[in-house]
């Protein structure tokens, strides 16, 4: 095997993270969850309470393969993190320098979610000790008349000046429920929810979310409705009020099917791309694969979600299968890879991005527009700009 560049350090075979990682899942118990969890799993955990979130990319998650079997992937970061985050993303991680940056899970609904919102970066380093959390989802499958909702209405996304008090009363009556933007929705569908705007999820949906690794929620409203433990959840009205936003870009994205033209070591000889939303934490295409392809990680780490069928990936030595519902990191140091479908299979793509570099120019160069480019990218969310206690 050839030696890996001089930007990696040295490995052994008891410390190498070029290869497939590929991750257990940690089944999250929530109140608005489910049991049959079928449409992905076949043998989930036995539970006291429906399951409500799959956690794929915690630093929690354990590698399930090869040398470091049984380790977390919070482990890799500390152990590995160059190597496993390519230099870029290992030197930009300002707040956590030592976990890593994005959470995917599967979402289960048989009941809403709370009404809530997220902080950005400036807000959440402040007053939590954490990163802020912006997120997308990707809907998998929507019962007849299955919603949810992200942001406020037009006509009061128009009203720049909501009153807080107004908002205040409308979280205790519980009637900012009705002032969000609902819409139903289908699968295949991909939604961008930045931080500071508002939103939530109703009954009947199965979602693929992608977020920066954060667990900074702020509950506005959650319906009296008690939790596992039989109290009310608790809220975080003053704070989410601080951070909430009247217009933000969050919304339905207009995805982009991408036709990469650089050769089978970066684009897809056998199946198709489509860019399905890119921000400066995470750029997502879902991927219909066809034929074998080999890829380059382009000095960063990339994960590969399984929708459907079954492929088997290669490097460093190690080979593994993903199929549906399962997970695979793609460390920076593999440098290429492989990927073998057994048939037709759909897998979504993440990594982070630069933006303008891996994004927007090469889109630009197949001839799509700035207005189309703008229904699937989106910049930074805005900092908080109020007055810190």
């Amino acid at each position: 095997m050839s030696r890996l560049p001089s930007r990696f350090p040295e490995q052994t075979p008891a410390n190498s993270c070029s290869y497939p990682l590929k991750l257990e899942p940690f089944f999250q118990e929530r109140v608005w969850g489910r049991k049959d969890l079928s449409y992905l799993y076949d043998s989930p955990p036995a539970l006291p309470h429906p399951v409500g979130e799959v956690w794929l990319t915690a630093d929690s998650n354990r590698v399930a393969n090869g040398a470091w079997k049984g380790s977390t992937l919070g482990e890799l970061c500390r152990s590995c993190g160059l190597e496993l985050l390519g230099r870029q993303i290992h030197n930009s991680r300002s707040q956590s320098p030592q976990a890593f940056p994005l959470l995917v899970k599967f979402l289960f609904t048989t009941e809403k979610l709370s009404v809530q919102v997220h902080p950005p970066d400036s807000y959440a380093r402040k007053r939590e000790g954490s990163d802020g959390k912006t997120e997308m989802w990707h809907v998998l499958q929507a019962e007849a008349g299955a919603r949810l909702a992200v942001g406020f209405r037009e006509e009061l996304r128009a009203n720049q000046g909501l009153d807080q008090k107004a908002l205040q009363a409308a979280i205790e009556s519980g009637d900012i429920e009705q002032m969000l933007y609902w819409r139903e929705v289908g699968e295949g569908e991909t939604f961008y929810v930045p931080a500071g705007t508002i939103h939530t999820i109703g009954a009947g949906l199965i979602l693929c979310e992608i977020q920066q690794n954060s667990d900074i929620t702020y509950r506005l409203y959650d319906y009296k409705r008690p939790g596992n433990d039989g109290r009310p959840r608790t809220l975080h009205v003053e704070k989410g009020l601080e951070v909430l936003q009247t217009r933000t870009p969050g919304g339905r994205t207009s995805p982009l099917e991408c036709q990469w033209k650089k050769g089978t070591m970066h684009g897809w000889a056998h199946g198709r791309a489509y860019c399905l939303v890119a921000c400066p934490y995470f750029a997502t295409e879902k991927l219909v694969l066809e034929g074998a392809c080999r890829r380059s990680t382009e000095d960063r780490f990339e994960i590969w979600i399984g929708l459907e069928g079954e492929a088997e990936f290669e490097a460093g030595g190690e080979r593994v299968k993903c199929g549906k519902g399962e997970v695979i990191v793609m460390p920076a140091a593999a440098r290429t890879f492989s990927v073998a479908p057994a048939s037709r299979c759909v897998f979504l793509r993440s990594f982070q991005p630069d933006l303008e570099a891996d994004v927007r120019a090469p889109l630009r160069a197949q001839g799509f527009s700035e207005q189309q480019l703008q229904g699937m990218c989106f910049p930074e969310p805005p900092t908080f700009s109020g007055e810190m206690p």
